[in-house]
């Protein structure tokens, strides 16, 4: 698993079209979403729930040495070439929201879909990580 968390003064996206059968079903429309832990998540072939509590784990804290107050779970299969099957991916991005909703407001952008993004990243040192599981 490989996740490029950027803290961001907005994320705003917009879904284009079904890259995949198995897309979920979202409205085209714009998000924005301010003040947010951007996770630029590629799920990898090896990945499962133990990679996953790590990751987690990880992910906990930065957003404690930050002080972020939302993330968005972006799937985003750019970081990897050794990518998950599809809808075994899809299941451990649902996890992982489920597990952070719990304790932070999360927001997940759509499985299986192109879109178009514009970020602003913060400009201080703890902004951009490269977390690995």
């Amino acid at each position: 698993m490989r996740i490029l968390a950027l803290h961001c003064d907005y994320v705003h996206y917009e879904p284009v079209a079904k890259e995949i059968k198995i897309a979920e079903d979202v409205e085209k429309k714009p998000i924005k979403i301010e003040e947010v832990l951007l996770l630029l998540t590629s799920i990898e072939t090896n990945d499962n729930d133990e990679t996953l509590s790590h990751a987690l784990n990880e992910i906990n804290r930065v957003i404690k040495e930050i002080g972020a107050k939302r993330v968005l779970v972006y799937p985003y299969a750019h970081l990897s070439n050794n990518l998950k099957k599809p809808s075994e991916a899809l299941i451990l991005l649902k996890k992982m929201y489920q597990e952070l909703s719990k304790n932070i407001e999360t927001y997940k952008a759509p499985f299986g879909w192109n879109k178009v993004f514009e970020i602003r990243v913060k400009g201080h040192p703890l902004a951009e990580r490269l977390i690995t599981a």
